[in-house]
């Protein structure tokens, strides 16, 4: 009855303001996709020279990996849909357009290529993905931004209603798929170890941002508009 009743909460969390979560995700999509294939085909600086460290060398090659490194196109999705309230769902967009701007603009200011061998396989989902995304884009990274974003705004609008033990469960899958995620950066050469503890700043930063003011909202949080 307890996993009954869990997961009539959990459908309840989806089915809340469905459709407006549905139009935030496809504007953030439009919004995140076009900047950044756009600038990855202008040059405007000069591109600067990473600094790789015994990490980076350590780490081997090995495409495998792709498939922990898109499974941020779930994560991303998933942690907006846990949304009760419009409020929620507005500091979710709030936070998310902050870091995107900011790696965007480091995107076009610092521009800086990742690891990505000439060599790589032409099949596959990794083939599929180096067709259309180039090797660059690469500091801060932008995937490890998102991944770090979605499992901090997960664990802020889940926390009330997870108890100690729930809490604990959050924390550990949280580590361990975005561990993968933050891994798969490097073991994909999409990423040198440089692009990621920036984008996690930035990730943090930007949630903070997005919260700020959030005491005095959190009366209107915690209720599902049902009525909207």
């Amino acid at each position: 009855m307890a996993l009954e009743g869990r997961g009539a909460a959990l459908g309840g969390r989806f089915r809340a303001l469905l459709g407006e979560k549905v139009a935030v995700l496809l504007g953030l999509t439009v919004g995140i996709c076009v900047p950044y294939f756009a600038l990855q085909r202008i040059e405007l600086f000069p591109r600067h020279a990473p600094r790789i460290t015994g990490l980076d060398a350590a780490v081997p090659f090995d495409p495998a990996w792709i498939w922990p490194y898109v499974s941020i196109a779930l994560l991303v999705p998933l942690m907006p849909l846990l949304s009760t309230s419009r409020e929620q769902l507005t500091r979710y967009a709030r936070g998310l357009t902050l870091l995107c701007l900011a790696c965007f603009a480091a995107f076009l200011l610092l521009p800086v290529d990742g690891p990505r061998p000439a060599l790589v396989p032409a099949e596959g989902l990794y083939g599929l993905i180096v067709s259309y995304d180039r090797p660059s884009n690469s500091l801060p990274s932008l995937h490890v931004g998102l991944a770090t974003y979605s499992l901090l705004y997960g664990y802020r609008v889940l926390e009330a209603g997870l108890g100690t033990r729930g809490r604990l469960a959050y924390l550990a899958v949280a580590a361990l798929w975005g561990g993968a995620i933050l891994y798969s950066t490097l073991a994909t050469k999409q990423h040198w170890l440089m692009d990621l503890p920036g984008a996690v700043l930035l990730a943090c930063g930007a949630h903070a941002l997005a919260w700020r003011g959030a005491r005095r909202a959190r009366g209107r949080e915690g209720v599902a508009l049902s009525a909207g």
